[in-house]
């Protein structure tokens, strides 16, 4: 199969599996564009801009110190983070702050995205909700050939304990991609990672048993 007919059949696969509706919608409207495996991912396009938000919400089993653990584990995002081509430790300003460079990987034609993002985390003591920033930091990692700079990115989490197994999280972020993308795969392929990339995150938790934090209590 051709390089051409092989993307239009991915490209009409991917369109076809996806509630995604295309139209863009007024600021704070979420709509709902994957229900799965008790993971729900929602979208809304951000009025007169590029930017398109998601929201995840979902329950994991695990405590807070294996999330903290798994996110700070940067050298097995291959694993944990859908379409994680590359990821790397920038540094560690201490265990509540760091900040990491990550390539993902997009389908032919479109060129991978990069980016470096600093992360922190902190639990409120009095709610133990955990709170997790990571926002898009430029001129850290210079930009490479064939790789779009990502030009906007925010994403947050809220993290309840439920009990002493469980986790009730709510997701949250923003991202301009940079570079020319047809709207359509943006949106699609920002649901369908958030998505995968939280099936990917449920499935490995249990290997950060163990795991504390003295910042943390769960």
């Amino acid at each position: 199969m051709s390089r051409f007919l092989f993307l239009l059949w991915f490209l009409l696969c991917w369109f076809s599996s996806s509630s995604l509706t295309v139209q863009a919608q007024p600021t704070g409207d979420w709509h709902l564009e994957k229900d799965k495996d008790q993971i729900q991912v929602y979208s809304r396009h951000v009025a007169g801009s590029r930017l398109t938000e998601l929201k995840v919400e979902c329950t994991l089993p695990g405590t807070q110190s294996q999330l903290v653990a798994l996110l700070s584990d940067i050298a097995n995002y291959k694993k944990t983070i859908y379409k994680t081509k590359s990821a790397y430790l920038v540094r560690r300003t201490s265990e509540t702050q760091l900040t990491y460079h990550i390539i993902n990987e997009l389908p032919w034609p479109v060129e991978d995205r990069d980016l470096t993002i600093q992360m922190t985390f902190a639990q409120d003591p009095a709610s133990k909700l955990l709170h997790i920033r990571a926002v898009g930091v430029p001129n850290v990692v210079p930009v490479q050939t064939g790789i779009v700079r990502v030009a906007d990115w925010l994403a947050v989490w809220q993290v309840r304990s439920v009990g002493r197994r469980n986790l009730q999280v709510t997701y949250t972020c923003r991202v301009d991609p940079g570079g020319s993308i047809p709207a359509w795969l943006d949106n699609l392929a920002a649901a369908t990672s958030a998505y995968r990339s939280f099936v990917l995150i449920r499935e490995s938790l249990p290997q950060y048993q163990g795991k504390t934090f003295s910042f943390l209590r769960d």
